[in-house]
């Protein structure tokens, strides 16, 4: 949900990356994957991958930042689309 600056000045910091960064400014994917938290009007750190068939193959909408096995778990997943 972070503006498309904001996003492409944290895109900038990683270095190239081998996929697209994507915003949420108008809130309607966070409400789709149903991980908006209405009160407070932000979205619940959450990660998802979707496959080149567009398919959602992984999802933990209770994403750490601090909890290295959250990373690896993603990373084991993004192994596995090739």
């Amino acid at each position: 949900m972070d503006h498309i600056f904001a996003q492409n000045v944290f895109e900038t910091s990683l270095g190239t990356l081998p996929y697209p960064l994507i915003s949420d400014w108008h809130k309607k994917t966070v409400k789709k994957y149903h991980v908006f938290k209405e009160k407070d009007e932000v979205a619940q750190r959450s990660c998802f991958l979707i496959n080149k068939k567009g398919e959602l193959v992984y999802k933990n909408e209770e994403f750490e930042a601090g909890n290295q096995e959250h990373y690896d778990r993603v990373y084991e997943e993004c192994n596995l689309l090739g």
